[in-house]
């Protein structure tokens, strides 16, 4: 008895469990969500910005390693060819280089200077140095009379032309067996007028610019190429009136840029450049720009009227050297700009943007303004 009164006072109570009973769920107040939120976009702000950051160094990494497989396959070249290939500022340059590596190269080279060549002679900007990479490391033909039109070659006869049917066409050979480098074929700017009609003399391969000589993008989010620097002519200038003045590159998307010098001046009081016996590959980085200031009184690039002066930055300073050519005498006279430093365009130049910080080159780790040394 004693022991059924034990069991029975450990039932639970009807009070306590009945099913009268009404049991309240937890839940958030009005306060409580908004110091969640607050929180969450507290979160979020710090985290977006690190997500952007790290896609922009993943995106500046990979454009460097495909610079350094560039220069890479430029050693190649040298090393087959046994000399480093010209940057087509100066057709004397590529001539001699040309008649050393193809000895018995016959009607190729006429031919090549004549696609280079315009009513005032031989222009360097028709494949400027954006587009000097793809025509040497596309390879050539193994035909040593015929490097350029021979089979595997960058050019290829489509047929004949003209008024009166004798002169031959030649379109950009989508086909290279000799390639030096692999290009990605969405950086290469190689189009065709009329996708849906054969090939023919009049709708055959070419550059988005409608000539024969591609470039190739940085990356797959710009248009700017990847520049080639050739050291034997850093700062060329021809005398003749026809100059296309000092060395450089320049498009109105993608500013100018010219050879890096270094913070090494010699006794002379010349330049000393970065890479001063081989070359300079430059990319404009992820924003697509190489930069503002190109010559002593504006900001626009390499072109027919920037014949006395020139701006170069110099590396790891971002200072800027300056050229000044005498125009009765020819003398060059070289300074230091004490309006720029760390690659900042000064103040004339009247641009906010600082382009040039994030441009890669083959003789720095990283980006510019990773190096800068103030």
């Amino acid at each position: 008895m004693n022991a059924q009164r034990r069991l029975s006072s450990r039932k639970p109570s009807a009070q306590a469990h009945g099913s009268g009973c009404k049991r309240t769920s937890a839940g958030f107040t009005l306060v409580e969500l908004l110091v969640v939120i607050t929180i969450i976009g507290i979160l979020a702000g710090l985290a977006v910005p690190a997500i952007f950051s790290a896609i922009s160094t993943a995106n500046s990494t990979a454009m460097k390693m495909e610079l350094n497989s560039l220069e890479t396959a430029v050693q190649k070249y040298q090393e087959k060819y046994g000399d480093y290939p010209p940057d087509f500022s100066d057709w004397a340059v590529v001539e001699r280089h040309y008649r050393k590596i193809f000895p018995r190269i016959s009607g190729d080279l006429v031919l090549l200077k004549t696609l280079l060549t315009d009513t005032n002679g031989y222009n360097p900007t028709i494949m400027d140095r954006g587009e000097v990479l793809t025509w040497i490391l596309r390879g050539y033909s193994n035909d040593p009379l015929r490097p350029f039109t021979g089979p595997g070659g960058p050019l290829e006869l489509v047929g004949m032309g003209g008024q009166a049917g004798d002169i031959p066409i030649y379109q950009i050979n989508p086909e290279s067996p000799n390639q030096l480098f692999e290009f990605n074929p969405a950086q290469l700017d190689l189009s065709i007028p009329n996708k849906n009609s054969p090939i023919n003399i009049n709708n055959y391969h070419q550059s988005n610019d409608g000539d024969l000589f591609l470039s190739y993008a940085a990356s797959t989010k710009t248009e700017t190429p990847f520049v080639y620097f050739d050291s034997r002519t850093y700062e060329y200038r021809s005398p003749l009136s026809t100059s296309k003045g000092f060395n450089g590159f320049w498009r109105p998307d993608a500013g100018p840029v010219r050879p890096y010098i270094s913070d090494i001046v010699k006794t002379d009081q010349t330049w000393q450049f970065m890479k001063p016996d081989s070359f300079q590959i430059i990319a404009p980085g992820i924003d697509g720009s190489f930069g503002w200031l190109s010559k002593q009184n504006g900001t626009t690039g390499p072109n027919d009227a920037d014949t006395v002066s020139a701006v170069y930055y110099q590396y790891p300073t971002g200072k800027a050297g300056q050229v000044v050519v005498d125009p009765s005498t020819g003398t060059r006279t070289r300074i230091l700009r004490n309006d720029v430093s760390g690659y900042q365009e000064p103040v004339s130049a009247n641009q906010i943007d600082n382009f040039q910080l994030d441009n890669l080159t083959n003789f720095a780790n990283g980006r510019l303004i990773d190096e800068l040394k103030e």
